[in-house]
């Protein structure tokens, strides 16, 4: 029986392939299209937002007819793949599962360097991914109702730069069906990575992959005729464009989009811990993560303490490299996205109580590093108490009493979850029973809930 490992262990390893990745050459790569390599005419470099001077080779800006070029590849690979019997398939994901479990540092540590995670939340992505698949065996080992339906196409943005995309692929391929993945363009190796173990696997004609850094390739393949279904992982504008589809009965659709995974704050014994919790909530991963918290409602006996509690809890919350141990949130993930927080920042300078600023201290000059932003006294429909922004804002917000709280948390863009820190069972009802969101946290951070929660092989069937 295997040792279960302390976290020294764990770190020690995470730190070791940490290491190996970073000094592993990095390779142009390709698209795959139903098991053949595909080049465009141009290509872009892909750079760590931890320090730029870190590169993971060159990919593609593929052709925005890619999809009309593709589509017949992928349908004669969907007769095929559909063709195999499920214990086959069933084999291969176990295979998948195995390699995974044997790379899982490696694997997590692309996803840190790639994406800028801290070595908790990158080996939580790893193993967030594993848990679906397990999960997925389980479903595979007894009989399954329903058929593949053909091709389905899988958008991801880097909110979640692994487990989110792979576990919707992984389970519209254990259906039948074959699937298009398109990782996030920032931040595509880990996908690339866990694509060549795939592969190796049984799984190259059930899945193919591409990047699309401008969108144009992804817009013309969510409109491609011949597709068969649309899995929407993350924020911007890979969510914005698929709300424009048209979605019939005959195009399936799965959204997992991040929202603003509210906190409400009533009478609670330990504000400091309440505080801690909402500042982790909103700030690990730089307030990208699909379960990021940007807005919290305090009833207004308690504002003040809380509000206090937060920015001593925000001080502690350190931004740096996340190879570091004590470091507790990393870089944004591009250029682009700094300069548009900055910019957001400026414009709300007058309701900024902490941070909004860009970091260059020493090192830090050569990533993506700025200081998480609160907010107070916005209005209430001022679009950082309604829209999610998917950068680390927080912005607090009083309510008169419970009702009203609910309500301000019901008219945000709510996302996968909402969450109360109460001492009162009839507070935690009310809320779990008048909030719209999928997931309700009660006294914990909005850090537990995981992405891929609607992968399963059933939602792919018939």
């Amino acid at each position: 029986m295997n040792q279960v490992e302390t976290p020294q262990e764990r770190r020690a390893k995470f730190d070791a392939a940490f290491n190996s990745i970073l000094n592993t050459n990095k390779t142009n790569r390709p698209n795959w299209i139903a098991g053949l390599q595909i080049v465009s005419s141009t290509d872009y470099v892909v750079t760590s937002p931890i320090d730029h001077s870190i590169q993971f080779g060159r990919y593609q800006r593929s052709e925005v007819d890619l999809p009309q070029v593709a589509m017949p590849k992928l349908i004669d690979a969907f007769e095929e793949w559909s063709s195999i019997p499920i214990k086959d398939r069933l084999e291969y994901l176990r295979n998948a599962i195995t390699e995974l479990e044997r790379q899982r540092y490696r694997i997590a540590a692309a996803v840190s360097i790639s994406a800028g995670m801290t070595a908790t939340e990158a080996m939580f992505e790893v193993e967030r991914l594993l848990r679906v698949l397990r999960s997925l065996e389980r479903e595979c080992e007894v009989p399954l109702f329903g058929s593949p339906t053909g091709v389905w196409a899988v958008f991801s943005s880097y909110n979640s730069p692994l487990a989110g995309p792979m576990a919707y692929a992984l389970a519209a391929a254990m259906a039948g069906n074959v699937v298009f993945l398109l990782p996030a363009h920032e931040c595509p190796f880990p996908c690339y990575m866990v694509y060549d173990l795939l592969a190796k696997s049984g799984f190259s004609k059930a899945l193919s992959l591409a990047t699309d850094p401008v969108g144009d390739m992804r817009r013309s393949l969510m409109n491609h005729p011949d597709l068969a279904g649309i899995v929407v992982c993350g924020s911007g504008e890979t969510v914005d464009d698929a709300m424009f589809v048209h979605v019939d009965e005959d195009l399936g659709f799965i959204l997992e989009a991040k929202g603003m995974n509210p906190a409400l704050i009533s009478r609670y014994a330990d504000m400091s811990a309440a505080a801690s919790m909402v500042c982790k909530s909103a700030f690990s991963y730089t307030g990208q993560r699909l379960d990021a918290c940007s807005k919290v409602v305090v009833l207004e006996p308690y504002y003040e303490e809380f509000l206090n509690c937060l920015l001593k809890a925000v001080v502690k919350f350190r931004v740096g490299d996340p190879a570091e141990r004590d470091v507790c949130t990393g870089p944004l993930i591009s250029k682009e996205r700094t300069q548009e927080f900055l910019a957001l920042a400026s414009d709300l300078k007058d309701n900024i109580v902490y941070g909004g600023e860009r970091l260059t201290d020493g090192y830090l000059e050569d990533g993506e590093y700025v200081s998480p932003a609160i907010l107070v006294g916005l209005d209430d429909n001022h679009e950082f108490n309604v829209i999610d922004h998917s950068l680390p804002f927080l912005s607090v917000q009083v309510a008169t009493d419970l009702q009203d709280a609910i309500e301000k948390i019901n008219m945000s863009e709510t996302g996968l979850s909402g969450g109360i820190f109460t001492d009162d069972p009839a507070e935690k009802e009310l809320f779990m029973r008048e909030v719209k969101a999928d997931v309700i946290y009660l006294n914990s951070s909005s850090n537990n809930i995981a992405p891929g929660l609607k992968a399963a092989v059933s939602a792919f069937l018939v």
